[in-house]
């Protein structure tokens, strides 16, 4: 029930003049009372179509719920979940949580976000923060280990995002497929070595894609380097051009497009050519690849399908919908978007 009703109070329409109640909503709506109330209070509780007409004739008569909060001691539900990202700095957790956001008033939830900054202990504190407030939690990219998070899943329901964890679900888009046509581009165009820029160490991503990348490098006879970045950001991957240069390869692959575009900066700067001299390639497909100059090469992962599908998953699992076992990840693959930052090698 919203909060003006159980206080008896009715918020008064712009200027004072009419005091617009609950009552007038339902009526123009031509729904009960307390069906308006539920779609303030409990937007899970009225299907999406409702709410979303309360919400416009609200708007239109003036009518405000007070707001209230989502916490109950009782332990019921709170129709609001959170996701947890790594960097929102970073474009592609910004993706993650607009899709879900748009998924969670789809399915009328509320969405809580949680910015860890790549560290374990702030994810860890502000989830601590947060568990009460909502029903079930997604975990986007998460540093901590696997034993944290299926301690934290004995609590909540979780999905993970990114990673696979044994005992939790998880959504996880497929880089494979996208890296195997990367590696076959470049081999095309003559590359027969190629230098990787990590991401960082505790992320699962990383160690995925590494594994990935030794891989094809050695079926299809690539000399394949490695060199650690700092920071996946663009300054992280602007510094590793100095590491680079010091013993260069014609193509590169990053952990993901920041550094690819940090990285190709630092070459211009150094007035080496991209991709006259070496080619680069990315990972993610952010929007602003396309717009660099020269427009980034990159593997396009799926970060609005699969944060679509995390949140159907944890609110199946909340409504009974989804079964809580069958564990296994939920794959997307990837696909690769070739641009003007890689060309033949030049002899």
């Amino acid at each position: 029930m919203a909060q003006n009703e159980r206080n008896g109070s009715e918020p008064a329409a712009e200027g004072g003049e009419h005091r617009v109640t609950i009552r007038d909503v339902a009526r123009e709506v031509g729904v009960s009372p307390s069906t308006v109330s539920r779609a303030f209070a409990r937007p899970g509780r009225v299907s999406a179509e409702t709410a979303k007409k309360i919400r416009e004739v609200s708007d239109r008569l003036g009518y405000r719920a007070a707001p209230i909060s989502s916490y109950d001691p009782s332990g019921g539900a709170t129709d609001q979940i959170a996701i947890v990202v790594s960097d929102l700095a970073n474009p592609i957790f910004a993706d993650y949580v607009k899709a879900a956001q748009h998924r969670c008033l789809d399915l009328g939830y509320g969405l809580l976000v949680i910015d860890s900054e790549e560290t374990g202990a702030i994810e860890k504190n502000a989830v601590e923060i947060a568990r009460p407030h909502v029903d079930g939690i997604i975990l986007g990219s998460s540093r901590r280990s696997d034993s944290a998070i299926r301690k934290l899943a004995e609590t909540k329901p979780v999905v993970a995002l990114n990673r696979s964890i044994r005992g939790v679900k998880s959504i996880i888009g497929n880089v494979q497929t996208g890296l195997e046509e990367a590696v076959n581009h470049l081999t095309q165009l003559g590359h027969t070595e190629l230098t990787y820029i990590s991401g960082p160490q505790t992320s699962w991503q990383e160690g995925t894609r590494w594994r990935i990348m030794t891989a094809l490098c050695s079926m299809r006879g690539v000399r394949l380097k490695r060199i650690a970045s700092d920071a996946p950001s663009f300054s992280g991957g602007y510094r590793c051009a100095e590491a680079f240069l010091r013993n260069p390869t014609t193509a590169v692959l990053a952990y993901n497009d920041m550094i690819a575009i940090g990285f190709i900066a630092a070459l211009r700067a150094q007035h080496v050519s991209v991709p006259g001299q070496v080619s680069v390639v990315g990972i993610d497909d952010i929007p602003v690849s396309s717009l660099v100059t020269p427009a980034l090469t990159s593997v396009r992962m799926p970060r609005r399908e699969t944060a679509a599908l995390a949140v159907d998953e944890l609110v199946g699992r909340l409504r009974r919908i989804k079964s809580q076992e069958g564990m296994k990840p939920i794959v997307v693959d990837s696909t690769f978007v070739p641009r003007a930052s890689t060309a033949p090698v030049v002899r």
